[in-house]
């Protein structure tokens, strides 16, 4: 096997986004699509979100130790054009890291990231995850927690690596959710990461991306918000 999967007009994609591999706990169908190339339409959510999560990361004073980790991890970026993304670092956007998937061996693909929204510092070089999610809602969905949990266990697992290089150890994930007017509503702590269980979580997606056949149906309330680009190309309409 020399790749992660085919698309449906039979060719290779070898390489993977964090957030569409987050994606599959939303919409199994519209992650397997957006593997494939197919975007999500921009809209005033999307643009609003970005612009929150820009205005908290360049409004907040990081501390020496989170601009010596900032420079450290910096070296590993490499320029590859996966989409629109946030990072944590500055003057970053077109860049991303990424981690190599294997079988058995062989590297058939690797899964990237363009960084975190934040992250949190201390001097004993234990680095805390942070993600930013924005919504209009005042509650937030349990199916819509699971994608935001699963993007920043997959962050952690790119850059794991990279940390212990350095000399730093995850602490932990923490998504922080806010309103449309940037306000906090909330906070979800991820203290249950692992490498083998995120690893066996993205072999699992993958599998079910190489025979479409398997993906889960998406809950039907879901497809009543599902962009055209995607309702149009799935199996289950």
């Amino acid at each position: 096997m020399t790749k992660l999967f085919r698309r449906p007009d039979g060719n290779e994609v070898q390489y993977i986004r964090t957030s569409t591999l987050a994606h599959y706990w939303y919409c199994a169908v519209q992650a397997w699509l957006q593997a494939g190339g197919i975007n999500t339409p921009s809209n005033e959510a999307i643009n609003i979100g970005k612009a929150i999560h820009d205005s908290i990361t360049s409004s907040r004073k990081s501390s020496v130790w989170e601009d010596e980790f900032s420079k450290f991890l910096s070296q590993f970026l490499v320029t590859r054009d996966t989409g629109a993304g946030g990072t944590g670092l500055r003057g970053a956007e077109d860049k991303v890291y990424q981690r190599a998937w294997h079988d058995g061996k062989t590297i058939i693909g690797h899964v990237t990231t363009h960084g975190i929204d934040d992250f949190e510092v201390n001097p004993q070089r234990e680095v805390i995850f942070v993600e930013y999610k924005t919504t209009a809602q005042r509650v937030i969905d349990y199916f819509k927690l699971m994608p935001a949990v699963f993007q920043v266990k997959v962050s952690m697992w790119i850059l794991e690596p990279y940390l212990q290089a350095g000399g730093y150890k995850i602490s932990k994930g923490k998504i922080v959710f806010l309103n449309r007017k940037g306000e906090p509503l909330g906070e979800k702590l991820v203290e249950d990461y692992t490498a083998a269980n995120v690893e066996a979580d993205i072999a699992r997606i993958l599998a079910q991306f190489r025979d479409p056949t398997t993906l889960i149906p998406p809950a039907r309330h879901k497809c009543l918000y599902c962009a055209e680009i995607f309702k149009s190309k799935c199996p289950f309409q």
